[in-house]
């Protein structure tokens, strides 16, 4: 077993981040997550896409492409295994007498290089399987940051065999997003962002951790609260890629079969 990608590497200079929530979830969840899983192979052939490369436009580079799934989209594509360790969506709270939103997404995507152009083919191209089912209620266009190193934190970050050798390897992400520049104390390995909007200076903050319910408590453990945020199992690369072989929910007389038409 092996962890995605982009939980283990640093991100590039151009990051873009996308959440999509889906229509019809229920029915649609297997066919959402087999388009997931053929992610990481799209970004790795994008990079050597001699189509893009003749428009002078995007030189050879690389993509780093990594893939979180909602509680909910989880559970519906592994009704019998869900994960274990209390992931479930986070309610809506208060902080400081300020209204917090539920923990909101069914799709995390989250894609890193060099050139930005590259992350926004990919996206586009991702944007198109989805069709009209994919609503997109986040996306994030950002540059620099700062970063932790996952490799020298990965016991906080990746899930050991003690309970689930399915899940080996796989980690959580909550995602934040605050109005003003702020940097959360946690003791958890994190990606921090600001970049402008009209109204001021934003931050887009990822932490990571083995441990759903840790992410739960540092969630509530600040003094500035978000303005939206996420969380997302991010399995390891080898159980990502097992869904596209889709064992679950198959054939014409399947729920999901609605996108079989």
């Amino acid at each position: 077993m092996q962890a995605q990608e982009g939980v283990l590497a640093p991100p590039k200079k151009h990051s873009l981040i996308q959440i999509y929530n889906f229509n019809d979830l229920p029915l649609i969840a297997m066919n959402v997550a087999r388009i997931g899983a053929q992610i990481p192979s799209m970004a790795s052939e994008l990079g050597g896409d001699s189509a893009e490369q003749s428009k002078s436009i995007i030189k050879r580079e690389t993509v780093t492409a990594l893939i979180g799934f909602g509680p909910m989209m989880w559970i519906l594509i592994t009704p019998d295994a869900p994960v274990r360790g209390g992931f479930r969506a986070l309610c809506e709270t208060e902080i400081n007498g300020t209204e917090v939103p539920e923990t909101d997404g069914d799709m995390f995507l989250y894609f890193s290089s060099e050139n930005a152009g590259l992350n926004q083919i990919l996206a586009e191209r991702i944007a198109e399987q989805f069709g009209g089912e994919g609503n997109l209620i986040e996306e994030i266009i950002l540059q620099g940051g700062e970063h932790s190193n996952i490799e020298k934190e990965k016991e906080k970050v990746l899930i050991n065999g003690t309970n689930n050798l399915d899940t080996v390897q796989s980690s959580f992400a909550l995602t934040q997003k605050f109005k003003v520049n702020v940097k959360p104390s946690y003791d958890l390995p994190q990606h921090r962002f600001s970049y402008k909007e009209t109204s001021g200076t934003i931050s887009y903050i990822l932490t990571f951790s083995n441990k759903p319910a840790e992410l739960e408590k540092n969630s509530e453990n600040i003094s500035c609260p978000p303005v939206s945020r996420g969380l997302f199992f991010l399995p390891s690369l080898d159980l990502l890629t097992s869904l596209r072989m889709g064992g679950i929910r198959m054939g014409s007389l399947a729920i999901n079969a609605k996108w079989k038409e």
